[in-house]
């Protein structure tokens, strides 16, 4: 990469952002307005990021092995997997990519496929690139199996379309629901009868990050009143398949309503109480995990009749919390399937209806089922009724689609992994972080490495939210691991590996533990002769994003390469965005209203933090969507603009905003590979990698 690099010129002004009185200077705020001038400053950055990235040596050979190591999915390496398909009608439905991995090119996006079993490929019931659809974010068949509905989007965005269609014929209905959807994190749930369903509409533009929650009618016009629950995180309403029951759960997964159908009277059910309520309905109780009392998560039911149910002294235990990490409960065949986890790797568990462990499902390896966004979305229905069928990955295979029939000790392999590492190997290590806590994660090393002899190093993580970020198969960033280098999976505190304890412990006020656990990870690394400081590199979006912004700025002396994916890098600035002052308090703590709020905020915003006083930055990159509406481009130009300014024209710090792309959740697969192909190649040249040749079972 030609150093010293142009960069195009910025203006600075003497701008200040004033947040509960706290002054910060502000000089690229210019940059967060869609103007004229920040287009054609935008566009002659991605111009830099393009000559500069595919000046890559091998970049055409790189994106082909990243499209081969995608195996599922957008060819995203967070969005990767299309979900589990859905019994319906004595028919599965599911979301798939005709074609597999010995014909042709993977299509683009995902057709909603019908089939009699599980094991057929199926018809194809829409095409969604040929009915001027850009992406499918999920798919809901009517209980009959003669309907279905689809959230689908045509510009990129997270903000979709809900569309309902026949299933046999495949035209659409002429239903028309004028609200948004909330990209995959809000799945409408039908009622039994198949008459109609409820789901939530997004308004991210508003006062209030809010998701209203309607009922529509199969074939009536549209709801204008929403339903009456009084709560504005909502995004989920469940269903009781004997069609008695709905629950309207909330996205940090507490059922805070519940009605009797079909008269839809609601009426509090679990309210005011601070633990997840994660569960399903069976007869006239809510069966759940919660952590309440229990950080590793235990089995309760609360009956619908209670006269308290927010008291957890009147919630029945079903199982109790033990060493093991409970995830979420199913009812199948009459039997409870928990899923959960024991040091940070899946696990299954069969029990009876009054807590009996029955048995546990032979997974094959230590791997993960996928994850999971936010913790409500568990609750849509997948598989089937009698019968656990998964998808499941490892750090070194590709999902695979698998069935077990309850109590038969054997797990069926329906579709197998598209795509193995081999000759690969992976271990659980431990670091202990700067407080003592042994922090697990996992390192994959090449085929040939013994972790003997230092290697280019590659750090994933996400470190929040309460979300887990399970040793699963690494999409399209296998191709790290193809050509020769490690991969970390971290498991840092801010996310539920261990626990809501341990995410607890790096949230909010204590957020900086969850980055002094990832500084532990890489001093392990380093004292582990895993790799040195000049092959080390850490990347992470979303949450991850933010996390990669500050470890840049705080501990720039660790890292080779830092790549940022959506992030928000002003986090000080984001609560002039309804998103950010939604998300960003509940994570990083404090809020916006008070001195010292403000400047916790800022000891882990990148771009407060940046201010040129270091002797020297990582090589920086940040990928980005142009209709991202929750990490949007205007705080991401900015502060690339002053690490730019900062770090000087010898370290490059390049920014890739995409068009017509969102959250990367609905961008297409040659979209999404080539989006990963453009930072693995700025971290493979700043490493010294070459990609590998292609072909083979990789």
């Amino acid at each position: 990469m030609k150093r010293p690099l142009t960069y195009p010129a910025t203006r600075v002004e003497d701008e200040r952002e004033v947040v509960a009185g706290i002054d910060y200077p502000d000089p690229y705020r210019w940059l967060e307005e869609e103007t004229d001038e920040t287009a054609a400053w935008q566009r002659a950055q991605n111009l830099l990021t393009d000559q500069l990235v595919r000046d890559t040596p091998h970049f055409e050979r790189l994106r082909e092995l990243v499209g081969q190591c995608a195996a599922d999915g957008t060819g995203s390496p967070n969005w990767m997997v299309d979900p589990t398909p859905q019994f319906a009608g004595g028919r599965w439905f599911r979301l798939g990519r005709p074609g597999g991995a010995d014909g042709p090119a993977y299509p683009e996006a995902a057709a909603v496929i019908v089939a009699d079993t599980l094991e057929e490929e199926g018809r194809v019931l829409l095409d969604p690139r040929a009915n001027g659809i850009q992406h499918v974010f999920w798919l809901a068949p009517a209980p009959d199996g003669r309907t279905f509905a689809v959230g689908v989007t045509a510009d990129g965005g997270e903000l979709g379309e809900i569309r309902l269609y026949d299933a046999d014929s495949g035209d659409r209905l002429p239903d028309d629901i004028p609200h948004r959807s909330h990209g995959p994190l809000v799945v409408p749930q039908w009622t039994p009868d198949s008459a109609g369903f409820f789901y939530t509409a997004a308004d991210p533009a508003g006062e209030q990050y809010a998701f209203p929650v309607y009922y529509h009618r199969v074939g009536a016009a549209a709801a204008t009143v929403p339903e009456p629950v009084d709560a504005p995180d909502v995004p989920l309403v469940q269903v009781d398949p004997a069609g008695r029951y709905a629950v309207a759960t909330s996205v940090w997964a507490l059922p805070r309503y519940v009605c009797e159908l079909p008269g839809r009277a609601w009426r509090p059910f679990v309210q005011g109480v601070d633990a997840t309520v994660l569960g399903v309905i069976d007869g006239d109780r809510y069966l759940a995990v919660t952590n309440h009392d229990a950080p590793r998560g235990r089995v309760i039911a609360i009956a619908f009749d209670s006269p308290d149910p927010s008291d957890p002294a009147g919630w029945q235990e079903i199982v109790p919390e033990s060493d093991r990490v409970l995830g979420h409960v199913r009812l199948i065949g009459g039997r409870l399937v928990v899923t959960g986890s024991v040091d940070t790797e899946a696990r299954a568990w069969v029990f009876d209806r009054d807590g009996t462990e029955l048995e546990e499902v032979p997974l094959s390896g230590a791997g993960a089922f996928p994850n999971d966004a936010l913790p409500h979305n568990a609750l849509t229905p997948d598989g089937h009724p009698d019968e656990f069928v998964f998808l499941y990955s490892t750090p070194l295979s590709s999902p695979g689609l698998y069935r077990y029939r309850l109590g038969s000790g054997r797990v069926e392999t329906v579709r197998a992994p598209r795509v193995t590492l081999p000759g690969a190997e992976v271990s659980l290590r431990w670091a202990e972080s700067r407080d003592g806590t042994r922090v697990p994660y996992h390192l994959v090393l090449p085929h040939g490495a013994d972790g003997a002899e230092p290697l280019p190093t590659l750090i994933t993580a996400y470190g929040g939210g309460r979300v887990a970020w399970p040793a699963q198969y690494p999409g399209p960033s296998a191709a790290f691991v193809a050509s020769g280098g490690a991969l970390v999976i971290s498991h840092q505190r801010g996310g539920a590996d261990l626990g809501s304890d341990w995410a607890d412990a790096g949230r909010q006020g204590r957020k900086q533990t969850s980055f002094d656990d990832l500084y532990a990870i890489a001093e392990h690394l380093l004292a582990t002769g895993v790799t040195t400081t000049d092959r080390l590199a850490v990347t992470g979006w979303s949450n991850g994003g933010i996390m990669a912004g500050a470890v840049f700025a705080q501990r720039p002396d660790l890292w080779a390469a830092v790549v940022a994916q959506c992030p928000i890098l002003d986090l000080v600035g984001s609560g002039r965005d309804p998103y950010g002052r939604f998300a960003v308090p509940h994570e990083f703590g404090g809020g916006f209203e008070t001195p010292e709020a403000v400047r916790h905020l800022a000891s882990m915003s990148a771009y407060q933090l940046v201010d040129g006083t270091a002797p020297s930055y990582p090589w920086f990159y940040v990928h980005a969507g142009a209709v991202d509406s929750a990490c949007p481009p205007g705080q991401i130009r900015k502060t690339v603009a002053r690490v730019q300014a900062a770090a000087g024209p010898d370290t490059p710090a390049l920014v890739r905003v995409w068009e017509g792309v969102g959250h990367g959740m609905a961008s297409g697969r040659s979209e999404a590979v080539l989006h990963t192909a453009y930072w693995l190649a700025f971290v493979m040249r700043r490493l010294g990698m070459t990609p590998a040749a292609l072909g083979g079972d990789r």
